[in-house]
C-alpha cells in the first residue's frame, strides 16, 4: 500500500519460530501517523513478537508489515525502540547514553549535545547530565532511555513494557512525560503493556491479544490532553472494564 496514509500497516501477518506453531497469527492492524496505540494482553500472548515484527527485528512468516508504505525489512532510524529494561551503558554518562544512537553512525557535534540536553530537560533530569546510570533511580534511568530513543527524531516509537518495573507514582509521571513528548514531536507510538489502566490512559486505540491473535479492539474516547483525574472518571473505569472482559478466555470476537 504505497499510498497508505498510515505510519504502520500490518496485513494478515503471522510468525512462527522454526516450524512450530504460530506465535502471531493472521494479525491486521494499522496506526495513523501521530497516533498512540497500545497492545495489551497476558504474558506470552504474542504482543512482544508483534512489536519486534513492526521494528524489523523479526520477519513475518506470512503476510506483511509496512511502515510509511514500504515493507519493513530491517530496523530503521525512522523508529526508536524502548525496551523493558533501560539497558544503559554503565560506563557512559547520562548525556553520552542519550547520544549513543548518533555516535554509532557519525561524529557527535555540538548541535547533537544541545538536542540531548533539551530532551533531558523535557524529561526532567537535566541536572543529572553528567551522572552515571548507577547513580540514578529506576525512574530516572527510564527517562534516559526515553530521551535516547527520541534523540534521532524518529517518526515513531515502539515501546515494550518500558515502565513495568517502576512504582505506581513514577510510572504515572513517565506516562505523562511520554504523552507530552509524543504530542510535541507528533511521534507515532505503538506501546505494549499488560497493564489495562496504562493502556487506557495512554492510547487513542487499544488492541487485546490472546494466543497470537487480536481478539478485541476499541477506540479510547477520553479527551486530550490526558490528566491524572481522568483515571477516576466513569468513562475511564468503563473502558478498563471493557478491556478486562476482553482478556477473559470466553471473549474471542474482534470488535
Amino acid at each position: 500500500m504505497p499510498n497508505s496514509p498510515n505510519f504502520l500497516d500490518i496485513h494478515a501477518a503471522s510468525f512462527a519460530y522454526g516450524g512450530g506453531g504460530d506465535v502471531v497469527s493472521n494479525v491486521g492492524w494499522s496506526i495513523p501517523a501521530g497516533a498512540l496505540h497500545c497492545l495489551v494482553g497476558r504474558s506470552g500472548c504474542g504482543k512482544t513478537t508483534l512489536l519486534k515484527m513492526a521494528a524489523g527485528l523479526l520477519q513475518p512468516t506470512a503476510g506483511s508489515v509496512q511502515m510509511l508504505g514500504k515493507d519493513v525489512a530491517a530496523p530503521s532510524r525512522n523508529v526508536g525502540f524502548v525496551f523493558q529494561s533501560p539497558s544503559l551503558l554503565e560506563w557512559r554518562t547520562v548525556l553520552d547514553n542519550v547520544l549513543l544512537p548518533i555516535s554509532l553512525h557519525q561524529t557527535v557535534i555540538q548541535a547533537d549535545r544541545t538536542a540531548a540536553e533539551e530532551l533531558l530537560e523535557l524529561v526532567g533530569i537535566k541536572e543529572h547530565t553528567n551522572r552515571y546510570p548507577r547513580q540514578l533511580s529506576g525512574g530516572q534511568q527510564s527517562r534516559v532511555a526515553l530521551a535516547r530513543a527520541l534523540i534521532t527524531e524518529p517518526a515513531g516509537l515502539l515501546m515494550d513494557e518500558p515502565f513495568a518495573a517502576l512504582d505506581a507514582i513514577t510510572r504515572e509521571e513517565l506516562q505523562d512525560d511520554l504523552l507530552q513528548l509524543a504530542t510535541i514531536r507528533n511521534t507515532t507510538v505503538l506501546f505494549v503493556t499488560h497493564d489495562i489502566g496504562e493502556a487506557v490512559y495512554l492510547a487513542d486505540r487499544v488492541a487485546v491479544m490472546d494466543a497470537g491473535r487480536i481478539v478485541f479492539s476499541a477506540d479510547i474516547d477520553l479527551p486530550r490532553p490526558r490528566n491524572q483525574t481522568q483515571r477516576y472518571s466513569t468513562a475511564f473505569n468503563a473502558a478498563c472494564l471493557d478491556l478486562r472482559h476482553a482478556m477473559t478466555p470466553t471473549r474471542r470476537a474482534v470488535a
